[in-house]
């Protein structure tokens, strides 16, 4: 594509929840913080409501409603892992909104997380998002801290 191609624009990434935005480092998982599946951020939530962070499709929607896959138009794929080790809860505590191969648009609704429930059942509800194919971009932190859903918190560049 030339230069002002859809290759080379800019991917907007927004929060997907209420919280606070953290190095992967501060995951305690390994399979997240030493980026085996990509490399990202990790967001502690504040609340439960989730919602997309980008324009995509959805490629993959946990039946454990625990993680999401969603892949932007230009082949980057980024996934959403709510909290650690919540796959054994099996669902329980999330509510869908959502379904696999779906069309979704930034701040669409994902799931509602009941974190009173969740939170005493699993070692964290940090929640990783990693950039499964970043495409050969970069990922540009634009926001650390406290942020609120929907505002621009990374890009790929």
């Amino acid at each position: 594509m030339g230069l002002f191609g859809k290759k080379n624009k800019e991917i907007n990434i927004y929060a997907p929840v209420n919280g606070e935005v953290v190095g992967l480092d501060k995951v305690d998982d390994e399979v997240f913080s030493q980026k085996m599946m990509g490399d990202g951020f990790a967001i502690i939530p504040a609340d439960g409501e989730f919602v997309s962070p980008i324009d995509g499709k959805l490629v993959s929607v946990f039946q454990t409603k625990h993680a999401y896959g969603i892949q932007h138009s230009s082949g980057v794929e980024l996934l959403i892992h709510i909290g650690l080790d919540t796959v054994t809860l099996d669902g329980e505590g999330f509510e869908l909104h959502v379904s696999q191969d779906q069309k979704i648009k930034t701040g669409e609704k994902l799931v509602n997380v009941d974190l009173a429930f969740v939170k005493p059942k699993v070692p964290s509800i940090t929640t990783p998002i990693i950039f499964t194919n970043q495409e050969g971009k970069e990922i540009k932190i634009i926001k650390t801290g406290k942020v609120a859903k929907g505002e621009l918190i990374a890009q790929l560049v």
